[in-house]
C-alpha cells in the first residue's frame, strides 16, 4: 500500500512540474492508468515515439487494444483530432493532450489520469 502512495505522489510531481493539468508525461500517465485498471486486463503494452508523440497500445487478453497517443501540447492534440475529422477518421476522444481510442477499463482510465 505505501508503493501505491508514493508512485501516485511522484506521479503528481511529474504532472505538476511538466506543465499541471495541461500536460501529462507519459510515465505518469502509465503509472496512473496501472493503478487503475487491474493487471489481468492488460496483456501487454507497446510504447512508439515518433515525432514528438509517443504512443502506447494496451491489448486485452481478450485481443481488444486501446490506443494512447500523448502529444507535446493540447494544441498539437487538438490539431491531430482535426486532421483525422478532415479525413473521416476522427473516432478519437481528447483529453488535453492526450487522443485516446477503444473503450473497457483502459479508456476509462485514460480519461480520468489525463482529464
Amino acid at each position: 500500500m505505501r508503493h501505491a502512495a508514493v508512485a501516485t505522489a511522484v506521479s503528481a510531481l511529474l504532472v505538476t512540474a511538466c506543465g499541471g493539468a495541461g500536460r501529462h508525461p507519459v510515465d505518469a500517465l502509465r503509472a496512473c492508468v496501472a493503478e487503475r485498471v487491474p493487471a489481468s486486463a492488460v496483456a501487454h503494452v507497446v510504447t512508439s515515439t515518433e515525432g514528438g508523440v509517443t504512443t502506447l497500445i494496451y491489448s486485452s487478453p481478450r485481443g481488444e487494444q486501446t490506443t494512447v497517443s500523448v502529444f507535446r501540447s493540447a494544441g498539437d492534440a487538438s490539431a491531430a483530432l482535426e486532421a483525422e475529422a478532415r479525413i473521416g477518421d476522427a473516432h478519437d476522444r481528447r483529453a488535453g493532450n492526450v487522443l485516446y481510442d477503444g473503450g473497457g477499463a483502459v479508456a476509462a482510465a485514460v480519461a480520468r489520469c489525463a482529464g
